[in-house]
């Protein structure tokens, strides 16, 4: 969305989510994602709205605005932010050490905006902030300083705060589940995300019950929490009757296309390429299986990548490899292709987190060597091609669902152009 440049296209989206989302009896989206990504984050990439803090705002605060006026609340996300995490918080505790000053004119300045924008709810982040909280290696989710004495006393948010999945390996690796509920709770939360364990859901609940009867801090905070949750329920029951999905959907289909069409982005381009010639030449497409490399990543269930690109490019040849084979192994799966690799031979290689799982870029070297026709499509991440400099076509599609598959191929078929402006995320040195 930040990559077509278009904060308006970014409402009309999320305003389309939220119509979708109320026809089906949901009411609450978990989003926008406000961290500001950096390469090296395992865990948010794509989820970003990019890699400075005013994009990131701008745009987040147009999905804010697209839900909440379709009558679905919002949620800011992670809280205080947690885009230069290194490690994936689904498995171990980030820490974050930059100094007040830069959490400030950086993180939080898109949670800052969504606070006036008035968001709904804010979730917390398993990071640990050095600058926030003097406990060493404290969570913001379990910190009051984070919770209580920056986001609502400093920044002033009266809306409900819920926490990331307490069952993630940041919080379990030094708490149990139980404990984190009620240390997050007492520092501020007012609701408690345990995502996959009822046996663990049950026993929060517990100890939280007992802690009510004899704690009357408890008793305080869960007034609190109540009131919040009260006060959202209050402005949900104001919404307007929702419309059946099917009605809504197929007028909600240009709007995608326009907007994928839009966000596809090309580094370079070689006429040689672009559109590709497959009844000229030799073509092979080299495919990734769309799997969960991370934690927040899901599979591709729209149809395989393999069906969509034979349906669009009958003539050529199709190979699908796992993400996270060897480039020896990637090289086996080309030879047999059926389609012997030479000089006459067009080659466009979609990478899947390239960036992370270095052994594609290997592979694309390789190919290189035998053809100067090839084409790199990154499907998650960008970053992907700053490994790839002596491709002379590249491209980005910053998703890998069906229509952002789609619109790069209308894009090699010649059906709309190739567009390098409005990068979300900066690409100086890759060329």
């Amino acid at each position: 969305l930040a990559a077509t440049g278009n904060t308006a296209q970014t409402q009309a989206v999320y305003h389309a989510i939220g119509k979708e989302m109320l026809s089906l009896g949901l009411n609450w989206n978990l989003a926008p994602v406000l961290d500001i990504n950096h390469p090296d984050n395992p865990g948010i990439g794509a989820r970003s709205f990019g890699d400075q803090p005013a994009q990131v705002a701008e745009h987040g605060c147009a999905a804010i605005r697209g839900l909440q006026s379709a009558g679905v609340l919002a949620c800011a996300k992670h809280f205080p932010g947690k885009g230069e995490a290194h490690v994936d918080s689904h498995l171990t505790l980030p820490v974050i050490p930059h100094s007040i000053e830069r959490l400030e004119a950086v993180e939080l300045f898109p949670f800052k905006k969504a606070i006036e924008a008035e968001v709904a709810a804010i979730m917390t982040a398993h990071v640990f902030f050095p600058a926030f909280e003097k406990a060493q290696d404290l969570p913001a989710t379990l910190s009051k300083s984070v919770l209580t004495g920056l986001l609502r006393e400093k920044l002033g948010f009266k809306g409900i705060l819920v926490t990331d999945d307490l069952e993630m390996g940041a919080i379990t690796e030094s708490y149990g589940i139980a404990q984190a509920a009620s240390l997050s709770f007492h520092a501020g939360a007012d609701l408690l995300l345990i995502c996959h364990k009822l046996d663990q859901q049950r026993l929060a609940a517990e100890v939280l019950l007992k802690q009510l009867q004899t704690n009357s801090e408890t008793g305080r905070r869960l007034d609190e929490s109540l009131a919040r949750i009260d006060s959202a329920r209050q402005k949900l029951m104001k919404n307007p009757p929702s419309q059946p999905l099917n009605l809504i959907r197929d007028s909600h289909a240009s709007l995608m296309t326009e907007v994928h069409d839009q966000s596809v982005k090309f580094l370079r381009h070689s006429p040689e390429m672009v559109p590709l010639k497959t009844h000229e030449r030799p073509t092979l497409f080299v495919l990734p299986q769309i799997s969960s490399l991370v934690q927040v990543e899901e599979e591709h269930r729209q149809g395989s990548l393999k069906a969509i690109v034979a349906h669009e490019f009958p003539k050529a040849t199709v190979v699908v490899y796992e993400p996270k084979c060897s480039a020896g192994e990637l090289a086996e799966l080309v030879n047999s292709s059926g389609t012997a690799i030479d000089s006459n031979s067009q080659v466009v290689f979609f990478t899947y987190n390239a960036h992370l799982f270095k052994d594609q870029l290997t592979a694309i070297s390789e190919l290189r060597a035998k053809t100067s026709r090839i084409a790199v499509v990154a499907l998650r991440n960008p970053y992907d091609l700053s490994g790839c400099k002596n491709i002379a076509t590249c491209a980005a599609t910053f998703g890998f669902r069906t229509p952002a598959v789609q619109a790069i191929l209308r894009v090699f078929k010649g059906e709309t152009k190739p567009q390098s402006h409005n990068w979300p995320v900066s690409i100086a040195g890759w060329n």
